[in-house]
């Protein structure tokens, strides 16, 4: 199934199977609570400080959740998501 993820000014296309796709309103639901939990440690993360304390935030594109979808949410067997026209995050899609 063919997913569009829509941005302010662009859209990026990725790949999951019709399973997937069906559900893709509460995958993201389930996402954005990973995503912004801040006990989890990924690299969307990024610190600033504001009136002199520092603050987390996340910076984020498709490919997080294309990153969550296959090494958080489904993580038997091969990967079950992937960009077709995705425009990257500045971090890398994996880390160890």
């Amino acid at each position: 199934m063919i997913v569009k993820v829509g941005f302010n000014y662009e859209d990026d296309i990725g790949y999951c199977p019709t399973k997937v796709g069906r559900n893709i309103n509460r995958l993201q639901e389930e996402f954005w609570d990973w995503l912004f939990d801040r006990k989890n440690q990924h690299p969307y993360w990024f610190e600033y400080r504001e009136d002199g304390n520092i603050t987390y935030g996340v910076s984020y594109r498709t490919d997080a959740f294309i990153y969550w979808l296959n090494k958080v949410k489904f993580t038997k067997g091969k990967n079950v998501a992937r960009c077709m026209k995705c425009i990257f995050h500045r971090i890398p899609y994996f880390f160890k």
